[in-house]
């Protein structure tokens, strides 16, 4: 994750290099880091359904269990 987030800021830097150093340049690439950021997260957090922002209940996967073990 570091060396994404590190791949990422150099990426961002790098089109900040050519560009004109004005506010709507900088808005606009932190506006698209921060985008990247969210989608990265996203990918992170529905890895992990059980845990994190979005958490999915484990109440029916229990159920279909009992129901299978139990015919």
């Amino acid at each position: 994750m570091i060396v994404v987030v590190f791949w990422l800021c150099l990426l961002f830097m790098s089109f900040g290099l050519y560009s004109p150093r004005n506010a709507t340049v900088s808005v606009t690439l932190f506006l698209c880091a921060i985008a990247v950021e969210v989608a990265v997260q996203t990918i992170l957090d529905l890895s992990r359904p059980f845990e994190g922002v979005v958490r999915v209940s484990d109440k029916p996967l229990i159920h279909a269990l009992d129901v299978i073990k139990n015919g």
